[in-house]
């Protein structure tokens, strides 16, 4: 059994949930470093290559230090997520190389489960049994699959008496130590396992589809190993077992023919391969059966019907031999992943790539070497590949906008700072600096003097302009008095006019000091705004070198994408090479094994023909006189 361990992504979250919570539970209500709390964000929120990003950002920027552990594991997981093994293995090395007081042993024995994967996946199978026996974790699925892979079928045998493992683990892991038990030809022992299996999801109600998928190769199994002990009748009963309109229909229908062949069944036989020759497409259980069919014929004395099983079978097999050829020219221009893929799908590399769609189309032909891990891993690779170069594209295609904007910035901040630097604008906060001490004096005076006239606006309203009007008329008095020209009663006016205005100015003196020293505060607010706008105009022009440091990144950014560009189209090139060679070799198989089909095929026509023609000349009658042998 192949162990993938629940999916990367569950991986990462069982990293988080033991680490996260479990400090904040302990240490923390909160994060308490901000940048391992954008990392966690971005990690809930499904933005794994954000929160990997700005875990390591954070790491190269002097380290995460209230949240270390924490985010160790975390970056280790959502690493081993993405397929970067290494790394993760590193991370997960660190916390086990710290003293056990500072990495808690729940950490720990996290730690140790994860480098077990980590060596499973490197089929280092020792390395990671001793891992997982320090994890603790020893009843386990992947304690199951180190004891398949080790050898070690009664550890095996033990995982499974218990009830821990998941029902899903437990039907796969019956089905797997059988195939390891049928390997040493201990078909009894196996075909017991292949029937645990499928009693276990026949207890289920309403069993979901891939339990359902694998109690059918439970049956199939158990039938092929029915077969090798010869015991043909029970091994037919097993491949009836199987569910008919299924992928893994075919090999059942395969198995059952052959099965009734050798059990002298030779009509079920024919019924079974019948029904598989006329399906479609031409895979390699229908390719079987289209020599199988016949043979049965002959074995029921039918020579009509088998020759003309034959004849048919003869006319597939050439035509499957033209698509072949067609197949393999086709597949020597293939692009196995689109080189347009547009805007590049952050998170996609998380997902299985698809295959080309002309491959999709030849499943018949093609869907062993599609089942391979390895080629699919070749082929997610390649569509990474593919989709990074589109990343460095769009970056390409920005570095000139890049050149515009920090052109266009420097533009603005030159003029920016020659605005706030020009003698123009000194002289206009000179004067407002010289108005602003010549109101304060002024508002200063008025009130140790109480001088409530001094407050009203002569240039605006009715009371400004009686005082104007009044102080006009005061200085004609005094000129006027000068010369012995004014009588007693003007005196008296000019004074009840003053104290008409006294009276009303003293009842809006509070007022108008307010407005004024209002004004004032107005005044010294735009000195103030004045002075900041200076210094930021001279931090502007202090920060100026920071624009050249960027254009020299920008500049140096160019070449380095261009490396990167054309390492990304060699190692592409490389992968899509060995891609095309495995597919053509799996085609030039599948060709062999059709030849020796049609090769077969072409004998048996001829064998029967020449049987047709003896025994037409033993009965006295001329070849091609219409006196074949019957049915």
């Amino acid at each position: 059994m192949r162990y993938k361990p629940l999916s990367h992504f569950f991986l990462s979250a069982a990293l988080v949930c033991a680490a996260a919570p479990a400090l904040a539970s302990e240490k923390y209500q909160q994060a308490q470093d901000m940048r391992y709390g954008a990392g966690l964000y971005e990690y809930f929120q499904g933005n794994y290559f954000d929160a990997l990003s700005t875990l390591m950002v954070a790491e190269h920027r002097g380290g995460i230090r209230a949240h270390a552990d924490n985010a160790a594991l975390i970056e280790g997981g959502i690493s081993l997520g993405f397929g970067l093994r290494q790394r993760a293995a590193e991370l997960f090395e660190q916390q086990l190389e710290k003293n056990g007081g500072e990495t808690p042993a729940r950490y720990r024995r996290l730690a140790w489960l994860k480098l077990a994967e980590l060596n499973y996946l490197k089929e280092d199978w020792p390395q990671s049994a001793q891992q997982l026996e320090k994890s603790g974790a020893n009843d386990t699925d992947l304690a199951l699959n180190l004891a398949l892979r080790t050898g070690d079928l009664q550890r095996a045998q033990q995982l499974l008496a218990g009830d821990t493992l998941p029902l899903k683990y437990r039907v796969l892991g019956h089905t797997n130590l059988g195939a390891a038990l049928a390997r040493e030809q201990r078909y009894a022992e196996a075909i017991d396992h292949y029937h645990r299996a499928s009693a276990l999801v026949l207890d289920v109600d309403e069993p979901p589809r891939e339990l359902s998928i694998l109690k059918d190769k439970a049956h199939i199994a158990a039938g092929y190993a029915y077969g090798l002990q010869q015991r043909h009748a029970q091994a037919a009963e097993e491949f009836r077992q199987v569910r008919l309109r299924t992928p893994w229909a075919d090999r059942a229908l395969l198995g059952l023919g052959w099965s009734s062949i050798n059990s002298g069944q030779y009509q079920s036989a024919v019924d079974a391969l019948q029904f598989l020759a006329a399906r479609e497409p031409l895979s390699t259980e229908v390719q079987e059966a289209l020599a199988a069919l016949p043979y049965s014929y002959e074995k029921l004395e039918r020579p009509r019907a088998a020759l003309t099983a034959y004849q048919q079978a003869e006319r597939q097999y050439h035509s499957a031999l033209v698509e072949l050829h067609q197949l393999q020219q086709s597949v020597e221009s293939l692009e196995f992943s689109p080189t347009n893929t547009g805007t590049a799908q952050r998170y996609g590399w998380l997902e299985a790539a698809e295959a080309p769609q002309l491959m999709r189309e030849n499943l018949r032909y093609l869907r062993p070497i599609l089942q391979r891990d390895d080629f699919q891993l070749r082929l997610s690779e390649l569509r990474d590949l593919r989709q990074l170069a589109g990343v460095i594209d769009n970056w390409q295609q920005r570095l000139p906008l890049f050149d515009q904007l920090i052109v266009e910035r420097e533009r603005r901040r030159g003029a920016i700072v020659d605005s706030y630097t020009s003698a123009q604008f000194d002289q206009q906060v000179d004067i407002a600096r010289q108005q602003y001490r010549q109101l304060e004096a002024s508002l200063a005076r008025i009130e140790k003097d109480s001088d409530a006239l001094a407050l009203v606006d002569k240039e605006n309203g009715e009371r400004g302009e009686f005082l104007a009007l009044t102080e006009e008329a005061e200085d004609r008095y005094r000129k006027l008095a000068a010369l012995g020209k004014v009588r007693p009663q003007q005196a008296q006016t000019l004074k009840r006019a003053r104290g008409i205005l006294l009276w009303q100015a003293g009842q809006e003196y509070h007022h108008n000091l307010w407005q004024k020293r209002k004004a004032l505060s107005e005044l010294g607010e735009q000195l103030e705004n004045a002075d900041r706008r200076r210094r930021s105009a001279d931090r502007i022009a202090q920060r100026a070198p920071q624009l050249h440091l960027l254009q020299e990144k920008v500049d140096a950014a160019r070449p380095q994408l261009r490396t990167q560009r054309r390492e990304i189209d060699a190692a592409s090139r490389s992968i899509e090479a060995s891609i095309r060679r495995d597919v053509i070799a799996e085609l030039a198989r599948q060709r062999r094994q059709i030849q020796q089909y049609l090769a077969h095929t072409r004998l048996a026509i001829a064998r029967l023909q020449d049987a047709a023609v003896q025994s037409g000349e033993q009965s006295g009658e001329q070849p091609g006189t219409g006196g074949g042998a019957g049915e």
